[in-house]
Parts: structure tokens; sequence; C-alpha cells
């Protein structure tokens, strides 16, 4: 199978960076396009407990633009086509449905465990969650 459209979940932790590096190589190999997505993750019970407004994810997601930006300045400097996708909303969601069907995914490349463990006790592996209800392939990266 030829892969077109690659999407890599990112999320600052050391396999997501290693997702990003075997999607741009991927992408390179297929001369396929590459999709970074970073979501910010929104807990409707954090909106209602803590009383989290639309201004602290709108300058969260500021933040994350930030972060992603030298990734995408890295799959340039290697002629790959890239867009960064920053998203406010729900990790499993953004990542299994959202993006890939408006951008044509067929690959979905993401680390094993992210960032945040106290979220992976609560809700579940968002990597298991993505190949188990993805409409694409998944590529987990350890």
């Amino acid at each position: 199978m030829t892969y077109k459209s690659i999407l890599v979940g990112l999320d600052g932790s050391d396999q997501a960076k290693r997702a990003f590096a075997t999607g741009l190589s991927l992408a390179k190999v297929l001369s396929a396009d590459l999709h970074l997505a970073w979501v910010v993750s929104r807990d409707r019970g954090m909106d209602a407990s803590f009383g989290v407004n639309e201004d602290f994810y709108q300058d969260m997601a500021e933040r994350v633009d930030q972060k992603m930006t030298p990734y995408i300045k890295k799959a340039r400097e290697e002629g790959v086509e890239v867009v960064g996708h920053t998203v406010v909303g729900n990790i499993k969601m953004v990542l299994t449905k959202d993006l890939p069907e408006e951008n044509n995914i067929d690959l979905i490349i993401v680390g094993k465990t992210g960032a945040n463990a106290l979220e992976k006790m609560l809700q579940g592996s968002h990597s298991g969650y993505i190949v188990g209800h993805s409409n694409c392939d998944v590529l987990v990266v350890e």
C-alpha cells in the first residue's frame, strides 16, 4: 500500500518526537503529505469545575503553535509538504475522526504513550483508542 497523506500526533513527549521522525521519513520516501496535529485537550469537567473559559484554550493553542513550529520547519527543510494543525478538542476524536476525514489521511502515526500519564489512567490510552476506532492504518511508535 502507498500512503499519500500521513497524520502524526504530537504532544511534546519523547514518543511523539519519535513518531514525528518516523512520519517524516515515511513522507520523504513515499512523497506523501505530512499533517502534524497537536490537540489542546478540552475537558468539559474542567470548564465547569474550575471556570476555565475560551481564552484559556486560545492561549494554550497559541503556545502549542509555537511548539509545533520547529517540527514544521524541519519537515520543510527535508522537502516534505507539511501542514500543522493546532486543534482545541477531544484528542481521541480529533486524531481518529475529524482530521483524518477532513484531510483524506490514510496513515496515522502516534506514540504509544503521551505526555499526560494522569489522563491515560483516567481515560485510557489514546493510541489504543485510535487503533481500535480509526478507519485508516495506524502505526504506534514506542
